[in-house]
């Protein structure tokens, strides 16, 4: 498969899977979180008003992890839409640049992968342990940066190379 196919079908799929689990969000997840929120919000209330402290802060802890959660729902729509939006230049880019297609491809792979595992990353810091998570949303940044970085790099290698054989073809 060439750069250019694995930037066109995985930006395509990055953008395809932001607006299919922003749906699944929207229309399922986000109505049961809103009710679990607003439900542990008013046992703290309750609790609270009672007098029963320590029920007060379990409620209040759980309202805090039940928004933390939704928080981290919203952002995984978001993710899978920048990672798409960002193959968009190096597409562009890509039938310019004068390089291996060896090594479009590996940046090619870094920013699609980089896109999967930013939202891998928001899954794994609500599903199973926080620490994993954030390391793994680091992991798809610094992907998304290095394919990103790479590409910007080699262009502007191109352009200056082809500027210096450019006025050696005028003088």
């Amino acid at each position: 498969m060439t750069s250019q196919r694995i930037l066109f079908i995985g930006g395509l799929l990055l953008f395809l899977l932001s607006i299919g689990y922003g749906l699944f969000n929207d229309g399922f997840l986000l109505p049961a979180r809103h009710q679990a929120i607003h439900y542990n919000l008013d046992m703290a209330l309750n609790m609270a008003a009672k007098g029963d402290i320590t029920m007060a802060s379990a409620f209040a802890g759980q309202f805090g992890r039940e928004s933390g959660a939704a928080e981290i729902q919203a952002r995984i729509p978001l993710h899978l839409a920048l990672a798409g939006a960002m193959t968009a230049i190096p597409l562009w880019l890509t039938p310019r640049l004068d390089i291996s297609e060896r090594m479009k491809r590996i940046l090619a792979l870094f920013l699609v992968s980089g896109g999967l595992v930013l939202a891998a990353g928001d899954f794994a810091t609500i599903a199973a342990e926080p620490a994993l998570g954030r390391y793994l949303v680091f992991a798809g940044y610094a992907w998304l940066a290095l394919g990103l970085t790479g590409y910007l790099l080699y262009a502007g290698l191109f352009v200056w190379l082809h500027e210096e054989e450019r006025h050696s073809k005028r003088g």
